[in-house]
């Protein structure tokens, strides 16, 4: 059996920076937050032999985060670019199926913080080995020391390093101890817990389920209504499904129908056309609500202007 190896000082990097993509929050259709707080967690062994060593890794980190961050935006530039381009010149050619994961890499990445801050301590896991290293992050620093009312819980993310090299990220949460006089104080020591990630769940008058991807990444949802609308996401749209999207896509694009023991039944209601599973469907029009409505098998892939493609399943 291999003797464990603490933690190296570029491995600590390393997992700063892959902390920042595990904990990369969408705020809008344009803009990913990335946390600003990270603190690094090591085995007492580990700490004492690198403790020397802190200034220049939490240094080298920084310099990291600032290229990844700088590097995420031009690629994502690079990626709006290309996308729009090749958007425009296949629907020259009538392609229908192509760019599944077009609606990816539209955003902006922005810190949340003005500044990075990085600190490296103790574990108190009593089971963590010399290997055992984690991060943190969080997206405000500490809470101000006195909040009034009930203590809040403050919620973070925690990235672990596994020995084979491999992460798991887990929700953590810290609750803030009464002071005197009922006020809420931060504790000076920390409770930690491990949260499963929420999955999922169906709802009990489930109808269907839609899974699919757009600028904001991978959602799944639920129809529960027998008429679903789908369409591109506006401030001043009212569909069941917004989606944050190429403008190909339109403010009201699609629409689903449940029709009992029949199935299910979808309307092309957009300007660049619907498909299912690969196959164009002739547009409807809006004004009867009736007319140009066509099966939907139980299960089918839906594409919407060849931009977002969406995962159909019927319950």
């Amino acid at each position: 059996m291999a003797e464990k190896q603490r933690p190296t000082a570029r491995q600590i990097v390393d997992a700063v920076v892959q902390a920042m993509h595990e904990a990369r929050e969408p705020l809008d259709e344009d803009l990913i937050l990335v946390p600003p707080v990270f603190d690094v967690l090591l085995h007492p062994s580990a700490y004492q032999d690198l403790q020397t060593l802190f200034p220049r890794i939490k240094e080298q980190a920084k310099k990291r985060l600032d290229a990844e961050l700088e590097r995420l935006n031009r690629q994502q530039g690079e990626r709006r670019l290309f996308r729009r381009l090749l958007h425009q010149v296949l629907r020259l050619f009538s392609a229908e199926h192509y760019l599944r994961r077009a609606s990816r890499g539209r955003a902006r990445y922005e810190r949340a913080g003005e500044a990075w801050s990085i600190d490296i301590g103790v574990t108190a896991e009593p089971d963590a080995g010399i290997d055992y290293l984690a991060v943190e992050t969080d997206f405000a620093a500490q809470a101000p020391p006195q909040l009034k009312g009930r203590p809040t819980v403050n919620i973070r993310r925690r990235t672990l390093v596994l020995p084979d090299g491999r992460l798991e990220t887990v929700l953590t949460t810290e609750r803030p101890e009464r002071g005197a006089g009922g006020d809420a104080r931060p504790s000076s020591r920390r409770t930690t817990r491990h949260l499963p990630v929420p999955l999922p769940v169906t709802p009990v008058n489930a109808l269907a389920r839609l899974t699919y991807e757009d600028d904001t990444g991978s959602h799944v949802v639920y129809m529960t209504t027998p008429r679903f609308r789908i369409g591109r996401y506006d401030a001043t749209g009212d569909v069941d499904l917004p989606l944050h999207t190429l403008p190909d896509v339109s403010r009201e694009h699609a629409c689903i129908r449940h029709e009992g023991q029949q199935g299910f039944a979808i309307k092309d209601l957009s300007r660049f056309g619907v498909t299912v599973n690969g196959k164009k469907i002739p547009p409807g029009e809006k004004g009867d609500p009736e007319a140009g409505w066509h099966p939907l098998p139980p299960k089918a892939e839906i594409g919407l202007a060849n931009a977002v493609f969406i995962t159909f399943e019927a319950l």
